[in-house]
């Protein structure tokens, strides 16, 4: 309940944020055909890809409730989201042609990922990844097995208590569910997965052939757009998987019956400020994936009565 009081506001803030800065940028009708073209393509893709990520998502959650309780189906949901975005991407890249005439112009150059890569969204997929990637380090560092030997799902303690009437007395306790080996393996391979989806994408965006001489900025524009929509869907998918995995740890560790350590100490309270901010920060992001930058072509002013037609004769 406290990831999800703090969740909320991080998610209208992300709402606030994406409708404000949203990106339109309007062409003349006669101007950059092609990639005016190639932007909504690509974007058709990219909204197929992200509603069937979508359904894919919720699929796993409902598959969790009914065939696997534990947990481990429906950790997967993000992963199943982001790929989805990711392949509708990669579709629609590959897909994109610009218009073939009889004279064909190209420009001399060596086109690279860093060259259209957001650098801010990119720090902050790499923060989120570490982030990630030391929770299940820690996750499977800790974990021990559960009542039903199952390993690595549950936290393990034991620690000497001292009773008036008894003297020292050994405690121990166990909690769970502990995001440890028996999750980690799992989402390590699904996020394997994402990340060789990422760099498909990146490649596809970087080699899609280029429209026009005269469209070259706003071509090359639209190529870091694609870029920014790729980290955000694998940004969604870090933090998304991020929140729940730092939420378990937190509660895990929390209500013990020994004390926890120096280490324990600071992981339980990073991971309590961690988790609703993951949560809110995927939720946030994945609107940014609906409200991407776009292209638009502004239309002719509607005629007047009375002005002169094209072909002479007043319109009425």
């Amino acid at each position: 309940m406290r990831a999800i009081v703090i969740a909320l506001p991080c998610v209208a803030i992300g709402l606030l944020v994406a409708l404000r800065n949203r990106v339109v940028v309007t062409v003349a009708p006669t101007e950059h055909g092609d990639v005016v073209e190639i932007a909504r393509h690509t974007r058709r893709w990219r909204m197929v890809g992200l509603l069937i990520g979508a359904v894919a998502a919720l699929a796993l959650l409902e598959a969790g409730q009914r065939l696997d309780a534990l947990g481990r189906v429906s950790a997967l949901a993000p992963a199943a989201l982001g790929a989805g975005v990711l392949i509708g991407t990669i579709a629609g890249e590959l897909t994109a042609r610009p218009a073939v005439g009889i004279r064909r112009t190209a420009t001399v150059e060596t086109r690279t990922v860093k060259a259209v890569l957001p650098k801010a969204l990119a720090g902050v997929l790499a923060v989120a990844s570490l982030l990630l990637v030391a929770a299940l380090g820690i996750g499977a560092a800790w974990g021990s097995a559960d009542d039903m030997g199952r390993q690595g799902r549950s936290f393990t303690q034991t620690c000497t208590v001292l009773d008036p009437d008894l003297g020292p007395v050994l405690m121990g306790s166990g909690r769970g569910p502990w995001p440890g080996s028996f999750y980690t393996v799992p989402l390590a391979a699904a996020l394997l997965v994402l990340a060789a989806l990422v760099a498909v994408a990146l490649r596809v965006i970087v080699s899609r052939p280029r429209p026009g001489v005269d469209s070259h900025d706003l071509d090359t524009m639209l190529r870091r757009w694609s870029v920014g929509n790729v980290l955000t869907a694998a940004t969604v998918t870090v933090l998304g998987t991020l929140g729940p995995v730092a939420l378990f740890i937190a509660s895990a560790l929390s209500g013990g019956t020994c004390p926890l350590g120096v280490g324990e100490s600071v992981v339980v309270w990073a991971a309590w400020v961690i988790a609703p901010l993951a949560t809110g920060g995927a939720l946030s992001m994945l609107a940014w994936l609906a409200l991407t930058p776009s292209i638009r072509v502004d239309d002719l002013p509607r005629p007047l009565s009375g002005d002169a037609a094209p072909v002479g004769a007043p319109v009425r």
